[in-house]
């Protein structure tokens, strides 16, 4: 991460990430934002302000150049409200935590159970990609999933479960939050000849307030880039051009952990846990990360994958739409099998922390795909079937 800068990016007004449905002022009308941005649309606003000359103007010879600016994130981040600067880090729940209701219900509390890979019974067949084997608990649990389980968690509890998932009861409250608000506002069309409303004109959009809900703690995106010309500042940001603050962070991206590599090297296995979305050119098969580097050659044994998200954009360079690209979401997490010496192993994990893991050069810069490393023992659990015939 040498020669990278950590910026905050804190919303004066509610965000509006698009999600490509057309919107214009006209009756019913209404522009929702996506629960959080793509990596995309951050690097578009890195790139955007660092292109920008002394008067304030963007020219497009500069396109090449800024393409080449790499960055990772953003990740959700609360702000010490007395100097404005990261007071904690958030990471999106992993999807190999399972959290469940306790009694009694509503009481803020769950249990995390942990997902893990599992063998099939005997002539069992599945769907998976060959190699590959479920995800799931190796014993059923009559209990519901948590409907209130945080979409966040706070970095030191994400921390532990890389290190040492273990089953648990926690209060939800102490375990994360569901990161930014969702704001409707109400608008109306104003006429230009008059400067009166037009009759009937009414139109919504609902975008992202960075506050928690419970505590009213201040929150914003942070992002690590190489940008050289980035400025302290206010600029729009986002669909409707929404107002949001820049300025320069004192802190660095979350270290790995000093006790990790060495039990990942002792295991030979591991999990690879995206903090933003990925895209793989085989839909959620990795290409980039199975290569054999660092004297290492890693191997998918499962993966624990939420539904996958799309994104597109517009290509400002090419004048047009940029391709659909269909991603694994931010919280997924890869089993791997890694084949190599243990001080290898070691150096790959180190070098492999808080790197983007997209198979595409470019998606990587993009910020897409990047990743954090957890423990994993590499055995594979049997598959017990519930009463009624199912896992």
């Amino acid at each position: 991460m040498n020669g990278m800068n950590v910026w905050i990016i804190e919303p004066r007004d509610p965000l509006i990430v698009r999600d490509g449905r057309p919107f214009g002022p006209i009756p019913g009308a209404r522009a929702r934002s996506l629960p959080f941005p793509f990596p995309s649309t951050i690097a578009g606003g890195v790139r955007t302000r660092d292109g920008l000359d002394p008067e304030g103007r963007f020219k497009i010879s500069e396109i090449p150049r800024l393409k080449r600016i790499a960055v990772r994130g953003p990740l959700l981040v609360e702000l010490d409200s007395s100097v404005g600067d990261i007071r904690a880090w958030f990471a999106p729940a992993p999807a190999d935590a399972l959290l469940l209701d306790v009694d009694p219900p509503g009481s803020g509390r769950a249990v995390i159970k942990r997902l893990v890979p599992l063998r099939p019974p005997s002539g069992a067949s599945t769907n998976l990609p060959p190699g590959l084997v479920p995800v799931g608990m190796p014993e059923p649990d009559p209990r519901k999933p948590c409907p209130t389980a945080p979409r966040f968690w706070n970095w030191e509890r994400f921390e532990r479960w890389l290190v040492d998932p273990q089953q648990e009861e926690v209060r939800l409250a102490d375990l994360g939050c569901n990161g930014p608000i969702q704001e409707t506002r109400t608008h109306v069309r104003i006429l230009g000849e008059t400067g009166t409303g037009a009759e009937g004109a009414l139109f919504q959009t609902r975008g992202l307030e960075f506050t928690q809900a419970d505590t009213r703690e201040r929150l914003a995106l942070a992002v690590a880039t190489d940008a050289p010309n980035l400025r302290v500042g206010v600029a729009p940001l986002g669909g409707e051009r929404r107002l949001v603050f820049w300025r320069k962070s004192n802190r660095h991206l979350p270290q790995c952990p000093a006790e990790l590599p060495k039990l990942i090297g002792e295991k030979g296995h591991c999990r690879v846990i995206l903090l933003t979305p990925a895209h793989f050119l085989k839909g959620s098969m990795p290409s980039w990360l199975l290569e054999d580097r660092h004297g290492v050659q890693p191997s998918l044994a499962a993966m624990a994958l939420p539904r996958a998200q799309v994104v597109s954009g517009w290509d400002l360079e090419k004048r047009k739409p940029k391709p659909t690209r269909r991603l694994a979401p931010a919280g997924t997490v890869l089993f791997f099998k890694l084949t190599g010496e243990t001080r290898a192993i070691q150096g790959w994990v180190e070098a492999l922390w808080m790197q983007c893991i997209s198979d595409e050069e470019q998606a990587r810069r993009d910020g897409f795909g990047l990743a954090v490393l957890g423990v994993w023992d590499g055995e594979l659990r049997p598959m017990r079937i519930g009463k009624e015939g199912s896992a």
